[in-house]
């Protein structure tokens, strides 16, 4: 084991410093500033090599999804195992297949973008916020919301929250960013 932490900035930081081969990581985080799959995608560009483990509270096809936009190479929900996990792992680290997850994504599909997108907009940020925070400029964030919206089937970001919420895809309450 390289290193554990609850942190996302710090799963990070030792994506960085120690160059695992793998992550093993939720989709749900608590107490972070950083949304998992900000997180995952983050780690991805770093050490593109890097192979996803992503574990989630509610195994279904939404969290499917969200494993998937972030190219994870399996996904488990919580309740696996000690021996399906590691047989996981083990799995993961050596190429060999893992629990499928682009052949049973269900609907809707949003990108890994759209994904964190659509959360940080749940948790009150504004477009400009978030361009700011994603270093993207405010149209692309109201083109990656049209998109994500359509795909939901919901019409605005409120219903968009409820329907991340809904799915617990998020730790967190909407609040306002300050």
């Amino acid at each position: 084991m390289t290193g554990k932490t609850t942190s996302a900035e710090a799963a990070l930081e030792l994506v960085c410093s120690k160059q695992p081969d793998a992550l093993i990581a939720p989709l749900e985080l608590a107490d972070s500033e950083m949304e998992a799959l900000e997180l995952l995608g983050r780690a991805r560009e770093r050490r593109p090599g890097l192979r996803l483990v992503v574990f989630a509270t509610r195994d279904d096809g939404f969290h499917l999804s969200a494993a998937a936009s972030v190219r994870a190479e399996a996904y488990l929900p919580k309740t696996v195992t000690a021996a399906k996990l590691v047989e996981t792992v083990k799995a993961c680290l050596s190429g060999e297949p893992t629990p499928a997850i682009n052949d049973h994504v269900a609907r809707p599909a949003l990108t890994q973008r759209e994904l964190e997108i659509v959360s940080l907009a749940a948790h009150g940020y504004t477009n400009a916020q978030i361009a700011q925070r994603l270093w993207v400029t405010r149209w692309t964030v109201k083109y990656h919301l049209a998109n994500s919206y359509k795909k939901l089937g919901v019409t605005n970001r409120t219903q968009a929250a409820s329907r991340l919420f809904e799915r617990r895809l998020s730790g967190r309450a909407p609040c306002s960013a300050s």
